[in-house]
């Protein structure tokens, strides 16, 4: 029951988002949204320059599994998944990820 739900919140609220996996695109609705870190910079300095640390958060559906291996579209940027694992199994099973801006530029 709870996950039918969850499918209505990620219907009702969720952002269009798309999850690469190689050739295989699999458009779906998650909760994408910025994390706060109110102890950091967005930016802090490396041996490259700049470095961006700004992460955000990724919330969806059970049955579209996501891991460091998958590119995530949402709106006009890439983002690669720092980490993911699935939360709420037997209750209300969704996926949770951190997501990093891509910034690699494609040859």
């Amino acid at each position: 029951m709870m996950e039918r739900e969850w499918q209505d919140i990620l219907a009702r609220y969720g952002q269009a988002v798309t999850l690469r996996r190689g050739e295989a695109a699999v458009p779906l609705r998650a909760l994408v949204q910025p994390l706060l870190d109110r102890g950091r910079d967005q930016e802090v300095p490396s041996s490259l320059g700049l470095g961006r640390t700004d992460c955000y958060l990724y919330l969806g559906p059970a049955g579209c599994p996501i891991d460091t291996d998958t590119l995530v579209e949402w709106g006009e940027r890439n983002y690669r998944v720092r980490s993911a694992h699935m939360v709420g199994e037997g209750v209300c099973p969704y996926w949770r990820a951190i997501l990093c801006p891509r910034d690699e530029v494609a040859l």
